[in-house]
């Protein structure tokens, strides 16, 4: 069973180079929402990249010092939380966590 994380701090995210709409994080819509998707390490990250079909994101580390920009910019897009290790292919997830600002 999936379960809540509380933090973006420590995973691993998708991004693709230069600022949104072409640029920024690798996003997936789900019943309408926008979800960032992140993974507990570099390797499950690079593995979705091939399964997602996303072969240009590299993987990016969230911390402390990059968390608060990674989040404005999350929140601007729409973003309404985040899915952690997401698996394309059974379609299951570790766990997700809303974003703090979202509504």
């Amino acid at each position: 069973m999936p379960r809540n994380r509380s933090s973006l701090i420590g995973l691993f995210i998708l991004r693709h180079e230069g600022a949104p709409p072409e640029g920024g994080p690798v996003l997936a819509r789900i019943e309408g929402q926008l979800y960032l998707l992140a993974f507990s390490d570099r390797p499950r990250a690079l593995s979705a990249r091939a399964s997602l079909g996303v072969p240009s994101a590299a993987p990016f580390y969230v911390c402390a010092a990059n968390r608060e920009v990674l989040l404005r910019e999350l929140v601007a897009a729409g973003t309404r939380g985040f899915i952690a290790d997401y698996d394309p292919s059974s379609a299951t997830f570790a766990g997700a966590g809303a974003l703090p600002f979202a509504a």
